[in-house]
């Protein structure tokens, strides 16, 4: 069976502040190398501080996913680890950028293996495909070389059956309430052992 890492998503700032007092424990979780934090407001300084002083004192990368790349304009980029985008168009835009780090890690989500190539072409160093759908992620395994997500992740059959499809990470969403998002991670996690 191929190895998966998991790959915590933050779906908003409402959520990282339901969450943030488990995320320790789940940041400690030995699968876990990068956590993802959506947003669609201004991120705060001292909220990006805190969140990448969490995941680095656990070794976990931290990928920022704007809703929109105007909000990126003040993060400084060589304070976190990779940029999550949702359109391949953007990739091409946000690389270009003269602040970009080289070592920075641009994901996109894709919806379909032509939006996984488009980004691949553009730059991307890692696409998503929804979980729900794991023969694009086959697919993708038998031609192509930039890691693959397996993009919401919610049971421990959508779990193995992107592991069996060749994915290299687990994305899963953690929605509130902070209970259920544990217990969804806590199912997807088991199906690794």
């Amino acid at each position: 069976m191929n190895h998966c890492d998991l790959y915590p998503v933050i779906p908003s700032l409402h959520a990282l502040a339901e969450l943030q007092e488990q995320l320790p424990a789940l940041l400690a979780h030995e699968a876990v190398t990068a956590l993802r934090l959506c947003f669609d407001s201004s991120l705060k300084q001292d909220q990006l501080e805190t969140l990448r002083q969490m995941a680095w004192g656990h070794d976990v990368a931290l990928i920022l996913a704007p809703a929109g790349l105007g909000l990126l304009k003040d993060v400084p980029l060589n304070r976190i680890d990779g940029v999550h985008l949702t359109r391949p168009a953007d990739v091409k835009t946000f690389a270009s950028r003269k602040d970009c780090p080289r070592d920075l890690q641009i994901g996109c989500t894709c919806q379909t293996l032509d939006d996984a190539m488009s980004a691949g072409e553009q730059g991307a160093d890692y696409i998503c495909l929804p979980a729900s759908g794991p023969s694009s992620l086959t697919q993708w395994s038998l031609f192509a070389e930039l890691p693959s997500v397996a993009e919401d992740v919610r049971t421990a059959d959508e779990a193995l059956a992107a592991i069996q499809a060749g994915a290299d990470f687990l994305a899963i969403t953690l929605t509130p309430p902070a209970g259920e998002a544990l217990s969804r991670f806590a199912t997807v996690s088991a199906a690794l052992s």
